[in-house]
């Protein structure tokens, strides 16, 4: 697995930061922390800032005996498109990447270059979830990444996971994540299913796919419960899920989440939830 962290100098990103190192310390997933900063870049402050934050990352998914490692003496190169790298040299892979310009079009690329399978990333507090200065960002990302992407809101930990699977065609990659959340939050998993209306398999195609996934999270001393709804229902359903706890959501290409869920629409959601919210493609 692949996974860029982007980060800034606020403390949102101090709290995401923490959800992607317990995350790693579980999949020892190769990772880039990307930092962006405004304008002409303070090349020094920048540094310092993300080998802080690298630093900090380490500690928490186990320093030395961990998967990822620092050496004392960090120099960055300049690259030719204008931002600066370092690349660390431990049992999994670790890269410090300070790019400037477009956060959403350098996010986006960064993400396009490494091949990324997740994008974790903060936002504000309160029901606007955004980044300091730069208006929509979260949003922006969820919507236009061809990846997965965890935005996390600076709140109280979930003590559930609300997932919502098109169970015909949902990936093992997806189900692998939300398993993760589980684990690094040890909540409780509730599993959203369809039923019902034509074009929606039938309830008892449902059900034996439903307890397939239900199987897979048992063997993994996961304890997990069912309930089904009609498609008419998903959009409220969705919406009031989002204060129960963590919404995980799968919108890959053959999900049927796809069709339901526009762009703005999914903007929304990630703006108004109360707790974190897990795009999953």
């Amino acid at each position: 697995m692949r996974i860029l962290g982007v980060l800034d100098h606020n403390t949102y990103s101090c709290r995401a930061l923490e959800d992607l190192a317990n995350l790693c310390a579980n999949t020892w997933a190769d990772v880039t922390l990307l930092l962006l900063t405004p304008g002409e870049p303070n090349w020094e402050k920048s540094e310092d800032v993300i080998i802080s934050l690298a630093k900090k990352f380490v500690e928490k998914t186990g320093a030395d005996q961990g998967p990822y490692y620092l050496p004392d003496d960090i120099n960055f190169k300049l690259q030719s498109d204008g931002s600066k790298i370092f690349v660390s040299k431990g049992k999994k892979g670790l890269i410090l990447r300070v790019r400037t310009g477009d956060y959403s079009k350098e996010i986006l690329r960064e993400a396009q270059e490494i091949d990324s399978d997740l994008i974790v990333l903060g936002c504000s507090k309160g029901m606007e979830c955004e980044w300091k200065g730069v208006l929509g960002l979260p949003k922006q990302i969820a919507r236009d990444a061809t990846c997965s992407v965890l935005v996390v809101k600076d709140t109280t930990k979930p003590n559930q996971i609300i997932s919502f699977l098109d169970q015909s065609n949902v990936s093992q990659e997806s189900l692998e994540l939300i398993n993760q959340m589980v684990t690094i939050h040890q909540a409780g998993l509730k599993i959203v299913g369809l039923m019902g209306e034509k074009g929606i398999v039938e309830k008892e195609d449902v059900q034996r796919k439903m307890l397939d996934i239900i199987s897979y999270y048992n063997e993994r001393g996961l304890h997990a419960w069912i309930t089904f709804i009609e498609k008419s229902s998903i959009e409220d359903y969705v919406a009031n899920a989002t204060h129960e706890g963590m919404v995980a959501l799968w919108i890959g290409k053959k999900s049927f989440f796809s069709r339901i869920f526009s762009r703005d629409l999914l903007g929304k959601l990630i703006e108004y939830a109360r707790s974190s919210i897990l795009i999953l493609r």
